[in-house]
Order: C-alpha cells, then structure tokens, then sequence
C-alpha cells in the first residue's frame, strides 16, 4: 500500500464518518432495509453502519448493503447514508480490507474476461439468476 493510497484512505473514511455526524440514530431508516428485513441483526441497519462510520470502524459488514438508498428516502435529515457507506469501502479496499471474494471476482474479470475465473462456463452450478 503506497503512501498516497493510505492518505486516500484516511481521507475518506473521514469523510464517510462526516456524513453520519448529524445522524440522530432515529432508526426511521431501519423499517425500509431489506437487508435488516432479512438478517435482524443492529449491526447491519443503517443506524448500526452509522455507529460504525461515526466512530471511524472498518468493518466488513459495510459491504452488506445493496445501496437501495431507501434508507435515504426515510432518513428525515436526508442523510445520503450510500455515499457513506460507498466512500468506506473504497477506503477498506484501499487498505486491502476489502471482502476475498470480490478481490478474487476481479482478478478473474482481468485474466479471464468472466467472474468465475478459468475453464468453461458449463458449470451451471457457479451460474444463476433470480
């Protein structure tokens, strides 16, 4: 990691961490998550991500966000919770903290031309939709 990354990355988390300094952790935002919705879990809300940015946390479960921005349409300070979350993760891969599997997705994109890496795409197993 260069100099400059590390600087970009200090960078932004603080900028990230700016966006939720009015969040009044209302949890207005949390009724909408679909990703709540499903896990059940604080920590994955966007209230709990606010914590987590506020305090300046690289956590991996900022990447368990679909940036839907329905959070944003209930936020009643119109806090833009996505571009905080977006500017955390660009840092946290600037830091190498990013998730494997996207690294792993990426680097198959860059060799392979595809996201499931070498070989044929007959294995419809690693293929689905919907």
């Amino acid at each position: 990691m260069t100099e400059a990354d590390k600087i970009e990355a200090n960078n932004l988390m603080e900028e990230a961490s700016e966006i939720f300094e009015n969040c009044i952790k209302c949890g207005m935002c949390k009724s909408i998550c679909p990703v709540f919705k499903i896990l059940k879990e604080e920590r994955v809300s966007p209230r709990g991500k606010a914590i987590i940015l506020s305090d300046k946390v690289m956590d991996k479960v900022l990447f368990e966000c679909n940036l839907c921005k329905g959070c944003e349409q209930k936020c009643p300070l119109g806090i833009k919770i996505c571009d905080g979350i977006r500017k955390a993760r660009e840092a946290m891969v600037l830091k190498k903290k990013g998730l494997k599997s996207n690294e792993e997705m990426m680097e198959n994109i860059r060799k392979y031309g595809n996201p499931f890496g070498k070989g044929d795409l007959k294995d419809l197993e690693k293929l689905y939709c919907c």
